[in-house]
């Protein structure tokens, strides 16, 4: 295997007309910070004979393009490929043409390796920042892929029976609210706020008051915002908590009364203090699960 072949494969590079590959330790000034990268120099050329306007056999050889690209990376470092790109001139209709890879994306430089590599780590729920930090890239430039051409529709096609509503938190300290149907778990909405008078605009606006009047139950945690707009938005709708807030608020409350109940305790090294203090896991199993004398004579 000859040099070139051995970096392209490196690089996973699989077009056979990059040729003339080197790789060399660079450094960029990127806002007064100094990083280290790596600079793929090569040349992209092939045998083009018809012109791609007119068709005629009159194409020759005018100069070369230098381009900067971007590769992915396999360590966290930038790596630039500077290619060096054949100009065509066509002697019949004196059009100009150049050589294409299908690595590269026209008009981008981002290469099509980076956004295979984006959606690839994206199913295995990798966070837009830690995607950025592996391929090297920015933070902004990771999003603007996975999320560039995505258009959210204003509204859903239907409002189901059964909603289920609740936040999460999406970029730093920003929560966006999220509706979807409860049997399906398909998505019915999302805004960009949890607001009250936010998601009452919402849906007042974009349903009308039949099809909001056909919600038969809301789904939600204990989220009092919730409570107060959802008789509002969906007159015949009854509020459904679901059992995880219910459950985790009995355990709260329970901790809770563990804890003052230890405070109370003078003796750290009485049994009751021991039994509150490193047995408190007890106090959340199920009734079935949790061992007593009597279970040792069955």
């Amino acid at each position: 295997m000859s040099q070139d072949n051995s970096i392209l494969c490196a690089l996973n590079i699989k077009d056979n007309n990059i040729k003339n590959v080197s790789v060399f330790d660079s450094k960029i000034n990127t806002n007064g910070v100094v990083k280290r990268i790596k600079l793929v120099k090569a040349e992209l050329s092939y045998n083009l004979t018809h012109c791609p306007q007119c068709g005629e056999n009159m194409l020759i050889k005018n100069g070369k393009r230098t381009t900067n690209q971007r590769l992915a990376s396999f360590n966290g470092m930038e790596y630039h490929l500077i290619l060096k790109k054949q100009r065509y001139l066509c002697r019949n209709c004196g059009s100009t043409c150049g050589a294409h890879s299908d690595l590269l994306v026209k008009n981008h430089t981002m290469t099509k390796q980076i956004k295979a590599r984006i959606f690839d780590m994206s199913h295995e729920s990798f966070t837009l920042s830690s995607m950025a930090k592996l391929l090297g890239i920015s933070t902004s430039t990771v999003s603007r892929i996975l999320y560039g051409n995505t258009k959210l529709s204003e509204r859903s096609s239907y409002l189901p029976e059964n909603l289920c509503f609740d936040e999460f938190r999406s970029v730093k300290n920003v929560f966006t609210f999220i509706s979807i149907d409860a049997k399906t778990h398909h998505l019915i909405d999302l805004v960009h706020d949890r607001l009250s008078k936010t998601l009452t605009e919402h849906f007042i606006n974009k349903y009308s008051l039949k099809e909001r009047q056909n919600v038969k139950t809301v789904s939600i945690d204990l989220n009092a915002n919730y409570q107060l707009i959802v008789h509002k938005i969906f007159p015949n709708a009854q509020i459904i908590v679901d059992r995880f807030h219910i459950v985790q608020l009995c355990s709260r409350a329970l901790d809770q009364v563990r804890i003052q109940t230890l405070k109370k305790i003078d003796d750290k090294k009485s049994r009751s203090y021991k039994a509150l203090k490193k047995d408190w896991r007890l106090f959340h199993l199920p009734e079935a699960d949790v061992w007593t004398p009597h279970m040792l004579s069955t």
